[in-house]
């Protein structure tokens, strides 16, 4: 050290920042990446490495010992082993980054100088073992190399060194201009946000590794003769001997002290712009997405580390007994334990904040229930709330919106957008055969300038919906959490729309059969008492006479009473069958050609071998809901197709189902016309439809080309 304390401080303190920072980020990368693969050991190693180095620059800042001490010797020869490695590190990680040994890349042509700077590396070091040409701390302090072999006047590892550390970092920054595409969306545009930050790394880099080379330089060409004490000591102004070696000697020593500190801080914006690659764009670490708890997680490392370093550095600078400096970090690390506990608890008491309006009841029942609350609209507006919170409170976005798909289409009508005035997008990205643990894909349409991002939405029967993202922010990247968060709430919101829409289709269809129920009830007692009873009566009467026109007017009171006793039966609901599984096409034939062909005057059925196989391996749930559907669309095919005034019309239905199981009901009849006068068409469509979203499948009804309706009912055979 200098003995100035203003001087040594600052430089202590940067040292072991700097050191503290890069064990923290060497044991982070190895510990939350995705995949060890060797860059990221590569990473960790080129961090540890950094931070042994500052270890071993603090021990002989802070060294008491003369600079003939064995322990500082020691400290100078390890210091210089992680200074040779570093540079070749740094284009390691540079070129992984990159995207190196990837086929048919830019980046092939870096092989011969990464194989030159492995052997420089390697010729290095034998020499330095071999020769021990490596001045001790003693000679290098009193700038005497004369026992070392010289390279053009200068020390040969003096002279190399620069030459080799300025070659690395100058392949490194054409590396980091001229990078490898990327192998996906995420990742390039992960990249090209970072790049910036590493671009600055290796510039600062460079700014290092020219003061090394000029410092280094400069030492090997300037004889000393006077130690590292008399030129800072208090010794060195009563001397008033002044020669012109002992001047310069002088002012070498303070170029290195105050290399030294620059070198440091330069260093530490090193760190800061690599460690923020990583945290803010995780490009090392194999995700898609970064981490928020991993960006906090870096932030209070360098607080604890500038803490540590300011408070240890100066009871070193001050020279404070050790005991001393041992109660200082003792307060610090214990003032340090508490603001993280103070802020885990802040952060987790945000969390619930902006996790309350997910978890708060959606009062699905009381929105069913009471009567005034049958529409749609106010399931709606609970999930917009919902919606605009999760789009304003953690995803802090400029645009939403999510919209169903697949099965769940079907059940919900309309998309949910934020701002709740915005218009919603008029094409959706097509996310299908995506794995299902794609978190998102960066979305670029000029048609559509408002979004950024699209994230599937997954359920149990495949793809349900889509949320789209606009830039957030700050125009920062989402975080890995924020996405899972965003994912778990658009899927529970698309459920619970399509669960209150299912739920009050049954509510309506259930209260709609009761009132059925009802009528044909008291239908049933008004005919039996006041037209079959009397007419039974009048013919057991008539029959009592025994007379020829009697017997003749009885007989016909009970053709009477027996077809209104016959219509009462067949407007009675039926019991419907218990379908065997396995004979779902076959049910469907006996429906259309014996059931159901008094309704029409030519009906066709039509299915291949492979439809039946594939009907075979429906399950019962889904076959049984099949069928249902099947018979529902049929029945509204004789209920509506009437003839009406067109009575030469010939009533005709075609059933076919192809080899994915795609059924299609087929009609000539009235279509949207007959069905516009029965005051309950629709309810049973749309019973079916939920029926058939909730197994996965769907129902759809169009116009025919030329007239009648035609129905298609997919269902996932698998």
């Amino acid at each position: 050290m200098t003995g100035l304390f203003w001087f040594d401080w600052p430089l202590l303190a940067l040292s072991l920042t700097n050191g503290i920072v890069l064990l923290w980020l060497g044991l982070m990368v190895l510990l939350n990446t995705e995949r060890r693969t060797p860059g990221v050991a590569l990473l960790a190693l080129a961090a540890w490495l950094g931070s042994a180095f500052f270890a071993a620059h603090t021990a002989i800042l802070a060294s008491g010992e003369g600079p003939a001490s064995a322990a500082l010797n020691l400290w100078w020869e390890v210091g210089w082993l992680p200074l040779l490695a570093l540079p070749l590190a740094w284009y390691g990680i540079v070129l992984w980054y990159g995207g190196f040994g990837a086929a048919g890349n830019s980046l092939a042509r870096h092989r011969w100088p990464l194989a030159g700077l492995i052997v420089a590396v390697v010729g290095l070091a034998v020499a330095l073992i071999v020769t021990a040409d490596l001045p001790t701390f003693l000679d290098a302090v009193n700038l005497r190399f004369g026992r070392v072999t010289t390279l053009f006047g200068a020390p040969w590892f003096f002279v190399l060194y620069p030459v080799y550390m300025l070659a690395s970092l100058g392949f490194s920054l054409d590396a980091l201009v001229h990078p490898a595409p990327a192998p996906t969306v995420q990742r390039a545009q992960a990249r090209s946000r970072a790049r910036p930050w590493l671009l600055a790394a290796n510039g600062l880099l460079l700014i290092v590794g020219v003061l090394v080379a000029v410092i280094l330089l400069w030492v090997a060409r300037t004889p000393g003769p006077v130690t590292t004490n008399e030129l800072f000591g208090r010794t060195l102004p009563a001397l008033d001997l002044w020669t012109a070696d002992a001047d310069s000697a002088r002012r070498l020593a303070l170029g290195i002290a105050w290399t030294d500190l620059l070198v440091a801080a330069l260093l530490a914006g090193v760190i800061v712009c690599i460690s923020y690659a990583l945290v803010q764009y995780e490009v090392f670490s194999g995700r898609v997405l970064p981490r928020h708890a991993l960006r906090r997680h870096w932030r209070e490392a360098w607080l604890l580390a500038i803490g540590y370093g300011v408070v240890v550095g100066a009871a070193l600078a001050a020279g404070l007994r050790p005991v001393y400096s041992l109660l200082l970090t003792a307060l610090l690390m214990t003032l340090f334990f508490a603001l993280l506990g103070w802020r885990t608890l802040a952060v987790q008491t945000a969390f619930v904040r902006r996790l309350q309006p997910f978890v708060v009841s959606t009062h699905l029942v009381e929105e069913l229930i009471t009567p005034a609350n049958r529409g749609t609209e106010s399931d709606v507006r609970d999930a917009r709330a919902t919606f605009a919170a999760l789009c304003n409170e953690v995803l802090q976005t400029d645009y939403a919106a999510l919209a169903p798909a697949g099965a769940l289409a079907a059940l919900v009508a309309q998309p949910l957008v934020y701002p709740p005035h915005a218009a919603a997008p008029t094409t959706w990205p097509q996310l299908t055969g995506l794995p299902a643990d794609t978190l998102g894909i960066p979305v670029h349409d000029p048609a559509q300038p408002d979004v950024a991002w699209a994230v599937p939405l997954h359920g149990g029967q495949g793809l349900i919906g889509v949320l789209l993202l606009g830039r957030r922010h700050g125009d920062a990247l989402y975080t890995e959490e924020e996405i899972a968060i965003a994912r778990a709430a658009g899927e529970r919101l698309l459920d619970l729309l399509a669960a209150a829409a299912l739920a009050r289709r049954l509510l309506d269809l259930t209260r709609t059969q009761w009132a059925e129920s009802q009528v044909a009830d008291r239908q049933l007692r008004r005919v039996l008492h006041d037209e079959v009873l009397p007419d039974l009566h009048a013919a057991l009467i008539l029959l009592g006479q025994r007379d020829g026109a009697a017997t003749t007017e009885a007989g016909q009171l009970l053709a009477a009473a027996h077809r209104q006793a016959a219509d009462l039966l067949r407007a009675l609901p039926a019991r419907p069958p218990i379908r065997p599984q396995g004979q779902l096409l076959e049910e469907l034939r006996r429906l259309v050609e014996e059931e159901m062909a008094s309704h029409f005057d030519a009906v066709t059925f039509a299915a291949t071998a492979a439809a039946a196989s594939a009907a075979g391996r429906l399950s019962a749930l889904r076959a049984e809901v099949t069928f249902y559907a099947v018979r529902e669309v049929v029945r509204n095919a004789a209920r509506h197709g009437c003839r009406r005034d067109d009575t030469a019309l010939t009533l005709h239905v075609t059933v076919k189902a192809d080899a994915d199981l795609v059924i299609t009901v087929e009609d000539n009849g009235m279509g949207s016309e007959g069905a516009a006068n029965d005051a309950g068409a629709g309810q049973g469509l749309a019973l079916h439809t939920g029926m058939l979203a909730v197994v996965g499948g769907a129902l759809t009804v169009a116009p025919a080309s030329a007239r009648g309706v035609n129905a298609t009912i997919q269902v996932p055979i698998t």
